[in-house]
């Protein structure tokens, strides 16, 4: 197929972690409503990204689950569903994407490979790996469209695991995340383009809205870059829905004029996963 409309699912999250899930279902059917083929939530999506937040919603993610499954099956589309706190060891739980076909199957999973115990400068102190259990794969899938994947927010700054996903020739990169006011600003639209440019493809970067209201403050904006590294999409600050279409002409006519996998020097330099994908 020559073109995928993407829509944004761009919430507003508040602490009742029911609630935000009834948002972010109803953002779905009016992203789909709208035309779009496939829909995308945030990282953490009904629950603000903070430790106390995520331990007390994680009773929710079955229901989600199971409320995901219907509505990518009654609707005959792809849901990439942002991301969850998913079964772990107890105390910690899986930052966990999960990817639900038109048939309401979940075709793909990922896990968060890389924990944010940062401080960053301007920005809030955060401990990921006091809540968070690190993944250890990475993979992409098929879809009408090409190769697609997943990555989570912090997994976007680590540029060997992007090079082991243009590797498999993944033309659609869905990253949702939960940057900060100060990340967000720094870095946020950068790491989109940047991206872009590697995998010669679309990033889709999904952020929830900018909420003041809480300790975590999202800093919104959910971008879409072109494999030109061009942003093509800013939801900005607000809660909304925005369907895209993406030219995956585009993504074909740059490959074939910068051909980067064909010019790198595997006789010098690789990159490569040390256990099974």
């Amino acid at each position: 197929m020559d073109s995928i409309s993407v829509g944004i699912c761009q919430i507003k999250q508040g602490y009742d972690p029911e609630e935000n899930l009834s948002r972010a279902l109803s953002l779905i059917d009016k992203a789909f409503l709208n035309g779009a083929d496939a829909a995308v939530l945030p990282e953490m999506f009904f629950t603000p990204y903070e430790p106390v937040s995520i331990r007390a919603s994680a009773y929710l993610s079955r229901s989600a689950v199971d409320a995901l499954t219907e509505l990518s099956a009654r609707s005959g589309k792809y849901i990439i569903a942002g991301s969850m706190p998913m079964e772990g060891d107890g105390n910690r739980h899986f930052n966990r994407s999960l990817v639900f076909g038109p048939d309401g199957n979940i075709i793909y999973k990922h896990d968060k490979v890389h924990l944010f115990d940062c401080s960053a400068p301007g920005g809030p102190r955060v401990r990921e790996s006091e809540v968070i259990m690190p993944g250890d794969s990475y993979g992409s899938f098929d879809t009408p469209w090409g190769r697609a994947s997943v990555i989570i927010c912090y997994d976007i700054r680590f540029t060997p695991l992007v090079q082991l996903l243009a590797d498999q020739d993944v033309l659609l990169l869905f990253v949702p995340a939960a940057f900060s006011l100060a990340t967000g600003k720094a870095h946020w639209e950068m790491l989109v383009r940047m991206r872009s440019l590697e995998i010669q493809g679309f990033v889709i970067g999904i952020q929830p809205a900018y909420n003041p209201q809480l300790k975590y403050v999202p800093y919104g904006h959910s971008l879409i870059a072109s494999p030109w590294g061009e942003i093509i999409c800013d939801a900005g600050l607000e809660e909304g829905v925005e369907v895209v279409k993406l030219d995956l002409k585009q993504a074909q006519e740059i490959r074939s004029k910068f051909p980067l996998l064909a010019h790198r020097r595997k006789d010098l330099y690789m990159t490569s996963w040390r256990s099974k994908p």
